[in-house]
């Protein structure tokens, strides 16, 4: 079981991943807004002397989105990867050194030889008989 001295460092590591995130989103909402801005509005010579570059608006709109998208992505891909890892951390230090013996230790049949070649034959399962490759016959 994860103890509340690693819970809560992570979750001061995701605290801090989330406001990472939230100021990358933020640079791109006001870098997006300011530059959309500056196209946004001109000022005509007659009334009503200002014109709206609807264009520009629908550019700042979709900033905001990706802006916003980056930030909530990003907070929860940063909470995936924290809790996975805790999680792994907590397996391999509960789980057996080793699992599964290496394999010089697992014991294998003898494979039977050809009575004629000495050769090793192979066993086909779809007749259930052992086959020489050099004789190219079942035995």
């Amino acid at each position: 079981m994860v103890s509340w001295g690693r819970a809560f460092k992570a979750a001061l590591v995701l605290l801090a991943f989330t406001i990472l995130w939230s100021i990358i989103g933020g640079i791109i909402i006001i870098a997006g807004t300011f530059f959309g801005a500056l196209g946004a509005v001109r000022m005509i010579p007659e009334p009503p002397y200002i014109d709206v570059n609807w264009s520009a608006v629908g550019i700042i709109i979709i900033i905001w989105i990706v802006g916003f998208l980056v930030s909530f992505l990003g907070t929860w891909a940063s909470a995936f990867r924290i809790s996975t890892q805790l999680a792994m951390e907590e397996i391999r230090k509960t789980m057996p050194v080793s699992a599964v013996p290496p394999a010089a230790q697992v014991e294998s049949a003898p494979v039977p030889t050809c009575p004629k070649c000495n050769t090793p034959l192979t066993y086909v399962q779809q007749y259930q008989r052992w086959y020489c490759p050099t004789c190219r016959e079942y035995r």
